[in-house]
């Protein structure tokens, strides 16, 4: 055996990476160069003939963000070329035996502390640093402020597409891999590009990044995370009357090892990165649980509307003062506005006696967006009482002549806010399950 040198860099890059996506893992069963036990057989941890130890074993430690089976899950699927086999809980994986698949390991060391990694007998394999494809695994540290308004809590999350259960995407019409990290929604999404979605164990907190490939489970017609409902599935029967899992969200195979979800479990999710509809120029939220962001957008845009405006040099006359500046552009913005809190959705739901109090054409129209309509409605009437001349404006737009708009208005849109209330307040005794008598 040749004298030790030095530990292959591709490995040394792996743990680097590790540590940075865990800096406070454990680390007692990490290993490189091979102790007596080693030197007597031969192993990977043993020198080569240039003195370049080729294997590492990185501590199983899941409770401070490093699962050794994920991490071994994730190098399979990758297929590196710097990987000769890797093993985790009593399996090993190669590039050249039945390459990629797993097979039991029926040697003395289980390997169920911590995962082996073996590189290439090759330099310019060993050695190449090039990140390792396990950065789309994050590890969500313990969370110490509120969730985020626009998360899923508790959804039940089930496998689907891979070789077990082959699946075209309804988007883009591609056979769904066991490799891609990708999620299913209930409900057709309409935004271009398609949103990116953190998937969340319930309870180990891993997390990982993913498309939105395809549309389900059970239902196509659900969006629950616009209308602040739970997942109409949960209530054991789909729209179509079939009998369901519960299950709120789809997982590729990949993304449900990703997180450890072993074909079925309870998960947080969210929408990250560029997740807001445009309309008109005006970033509106999805989620109508972000009904802050939404009324600082809609102050902000009618105050912008109610500037005074410095007159274009030329021989156009001044307006006079206190006349509204508002153009046809600017009324259609506030129609689009409007269009998109309203949202589109022409499929009918069975509505209860609060939501289906106008009858199912307005009842759809207005289920689950009650609350926001009358929030925003009445800042927009507020706003309108102090600019007259901005009011003036969409009365005539609106075929009203001179009439305030305010006064009238804001009485109405406090009304659809209360009603609203009611409308959450059915759905939550719907979706509650009775106690047992």
């Amino acid at each position: 055996m040749a004298a030790f040198k030095r530990v292959a860099e591709s490995l040394l890059a792996l743990r680097r990476q590790v540590n940075e996506m865990a800096p406070g893992r454990d680390t007692s069963s990490d290993g490189t160069l091979g102790d007596q036990a080693h030197q007597i057989r031969n192993s990977d941890h043993n020198p080569d003939d240039d003195g370049i130890v080729t294997a590492m074993d990185i501590t199983h430690d899941p409770a401070h963000g490093v699962d050794a089976g994920m991490i071994a899950e994730m190098l399979r699927i990758s297929q590196d070329k710097r990987i000769k086999y890797v093993i985790s809980n009593r399996r090993i994986f190669s590039s050249k035996v039945s390459p990629w698949q797993w097979r039991t390991y029926s040697g003395a060391n289980a390997h169920t502390k911590h995962v082996h990694v073996s590189v290439m007998d090759d330099k310019a394999l060993y050695d190449d640093t090039s990140p390792w494809a396990i950065s789309k695994i994050v590890k969500v540290q313990p969370e110490t402020a509120a969730q985020p308004s626009g998360r899923l809590t508790n959804i039940t999350a089930t496998m689907f597409g891979g070789s077990g259960d082959p699946e075209k995407s309804a988007y883009d019409g591609h056979l769904i891999t066991d490799e891609e990290f990708g999620v299913s929604l209930p409900a057709h999404i309409k935004q271009k590009p398609l949103p990116k979605v953190r998937v969340i164990n319930s309870s180990t907190r891993a997390s990982v990044i993913c498309d939105v490939v395809d549309v389900g489970p059970w239902n196509t017609d659900d969006p629950y995370w616009e209308t602040g409902t739970r997942p109409q599935a949960e209530t054991g029967t789909d729209h179509s009357g079939r009998k369901t899992n519960g299950a709120g969200v789809d997982l590729t195979p990949a993304a449900d090892r990703a997180i450890g979800n072993n074909g079925k479990g309870k998960v947080d999710w969210e929408f990250v990165g560029a997740t807001a509809a445009q309309t008109g120029g005006t970033t509106m939220p999805t989620s109508t649980s972000d009904i802050a962001s939404v009324l600082q957008q809609v102050l902000g845009f009618l105050q912008a509307l109610n500037k005074p405006q410095t007159p274009a040099p030329g021989p156009e006359a001044p307006q006079p003062s206190g006349t509204s500046t508002t153009t046809n552009d600017d009324l259609q913005k506030i129609l689009q506005i409007i269009t998109t809190i309203l949202g589109n959705d022409d499929v009918k739901k069975a509505l209860g006696p609060v939501n289906g109090a106008l009858g199912d054409t307005i009842g759809n129209l207005l289920n689950g967006k009650k609350t926001a309509v009358g929030l925003i409605g009445s800042l927009i009437t507020a706003v309108l009482q102090g600019a007259p001349g901005l009011s003036g404006s969409l009365s005539t737009a609106l075929g009203l002549g001179s009439t305030a708009l305010g006064p009238v208005m804001l009485p109405i849109f406090l009304a659809i806010g209360a009603w609203g209330i009611l409308g959450k307040l059915e759905k939550w005794s719907q979706t509650t399950p009775t106690p047992p008598k």
